[in-house]
């Protein structure tokens, strides 16, 4: 049984990325709230990532995050989102917006994780803007209950 539904995966994935697209993901989150245990400033992260976007409302993104603490830190990032299969509404008519709810990791000294929501805005074919909020969790004082908020490009 696991063979066939390991096979069955595969096939599906396989399927969904031969019509799938890659595309630069750049996104800035700034920290709006932080535990009074912290023992360290962070104040805001940018992010630069390589997305791809399957068409079945799903989308895994990777790259480097770099975070403004007491100095600069550098971490890798991943991560996936699911979008709703069609546009919740569109603005003007024209301009679809998806929500999404996404999880992700950062490697730095210690792991971080995170959960997220958004909503995502098609401003042409190839351009979108997301709107977006995280809450990151870790072992490590310095990460660990801070919420940001952000907003990302991906073109």
């Amino acid at each position: 049984m696991k063979k066939f539904v390991t096979a069955a995966l595969l096939t599906s994935a396989t399927s969904a990325f031969a019509a799938g697209q890659f595309s630069p993901l750049i996104s800035y989150e700034r920290v709006y709230s932080e535990p009074s245990t912290v023992t360290s400033e962070t104040s805001d992260m940018l992010n630069a990532a390589i997305e791809y976007t399957f068409p079945r409302s799903l989308s895994v993104y990777g790259g480097v995050q770099f975070l403004q603490a007491d100095g600069t830190e550098t971490s890798a990032q991943v991560g996936a989102r699911f979008y709703t299969p069609s546009p919740l509404f569109y603005i003007n008519g024209q301009m679809p917006v998806w929500p999404y709810i996404g999880a992700g990791a950062n490697l730095l000294s210690h792991a971080t994780y995170y959960p997220e929501i958004g909503i995502r805005f098609g401003i042409s074919p190839n351009i979108r803007l997301d709107a977006f909020m995280k809450t990151y969790n870790s072992n490590d004082l310095d990460y660990d209950k801070h919420a940001t908020l952000g907003i990302g490009l991906s073109f």
